[in-house]
């Protein structure tokens, strides 16, 4: 009885030694953390390009050089898990646990992040226009609040190149596109509607079979697109407006997602996004200088509005700012108007000149 009892005792007792032997004879084994991240545009635009090439080999770099981690990025861009449309909701609910879209394409939930928009004319220089942006971000909470409040975070933000016109006919001023079907993305429909043009709304994946199936005479777009969607073989004209460079694609995480991430992942995230978008600035820059050679290289008729035409454009919408900003804070109950102002008033400390300041009060 005795033997038995002491043979039964050394069993349970020698249980945990030999529990804490075996796993602490197997090496410790690095976390493989899985993150979709996609967009429903391709990687022919630039700021998918920013986050491809370097957002996601960055981030997986950094992670296996500085932790115990190890990040594996499932990609889906050109719409292969979703449209253009639809990507604040799917990383707000977790489809995918990073996105790269337009704010553009959120004109109701996101209508106080769209200010670049509301005031055309702004800094063609995408370093200018990223740098007042950050500035409003920085200053103004509200701003990330309301990414919050849709279940997630900025990581870093990325500028457009200055917005010009992609036409089937040459265009000198702005009375030239009167009558006439211009796309446009949304929030900047204003631009020509004000000039008596009849805006269409047109997604980035359409605007080619847009212009061939007439339902757009021209697009409001950027030199960069004209070549990667090849639309000089349906509009041969570029007209250098510059409306401006409007800072308005972000790079967002889950907010769920993000908080469960080791701290030392999480921050190496912030480090990257931040860093992305310090080159963006430059990238942005040199593509529009590349672009404009190759577009010539292939016969783009490419003219310049004057600039007594882009003063005489700008007054015509001087006074629409102030409208859209009275519907959107009726709505959203948000400081529009005053983001606004942030926005103009960073500019200008950049140096920015305005052919005419918006009217706000």
């Amino acid at each position: 009885m005795f033997r038995q009892a002491w043979r039964s005792l050394l069993r349970w007792a020698g249980l945990p030694l030999v529990v804490c032997f075996l796993f602490s004879s197997i090496p410790a084994q690095a976390e493989k953390i899985r993150l979709k991240i996609a967009s429903g545009h391709s990687p022919g635009w630039h700021f998918i390009e920013l986050a491809q090439d370097y957002f996601v080999p960055e981030v997986k770099k950094r992670v296996k050089e500085r932790t115990s981690h190890e990040i594996e990025f499932i990609e889906g861009f050109s719409g292969s898990m979703v449209k253009a449309t639809e990507v604040l909701e799917a990383v707000q609910t977790g489809i995918i646990e990073v996105g790269v879209f337009c704010i553009c394409h959120e004109g109701q939930k996101l209508s106080l992040h769209n200010f670049p928009y509301y005031l055309p004319f702004g800094p063609s220089d995408p370093n200018i226009s990223l740098k007042a942006t950050r500035i409003v971000y920085d200053k103004r909470p509200e701003l990330n609040e309301v990414f919050a409040k849709l279940g997630q975070r900025v990581l870093g933000l990325i500028p457009f190149e200055p917005y010009d016109i992609v036409s089937r006919f040459p265009i000198e001023k702005a009375s030239d596109v009167k009558g006439r079907k211009i796309g446009a993305a949304g929030p900047n429909a204003f631009w020509v509607a004000q000039a008596g043009a009849l805006p269409v709304s047109v997604g980035g994946p359409d605007m080619y079979t847009s212009f061939q199936t007439g339902l757009i005479d021209a697009m409001l777009i950027f030199p960069g697109v004209m070549d990667t969607l090849k639309l000089y073989e349906v509009a041969p004209y570029l007209v250098r407006v510059a409306i401006g460079s409007m800072t308005v694609v972000p790079v967002t995480v889950n907010g769920r997602r993000f908080d469960r991430l080791p701290k030392e992942v999480q921050d190496i995230f912030i480090e990257v996004g931040r860093d992305m978008e310090a080159k963006a600035g430059p990238f942005t820059t040199e593509l529009v200088a590349k672009i404009l050679k190759v577009l010539e290289g292939k016969g783009v008729k490419i003219a310049t509005v004057s600039d007594s035409e882009r003063e005489a454009w700008s007054k015509m919408l001087v006074n629409e700012p102030a409208k859209i900003a009275k519907k959107f804070e009726a709505e959203s109950k948000q400081p529009v108007t005053e983001i606004m102002k942030a926005y103009i008033a960073a500019t200008e400390s950049l140096g920015h000149k305005w052919p005419l300041k918006a009217k706000l009060d």
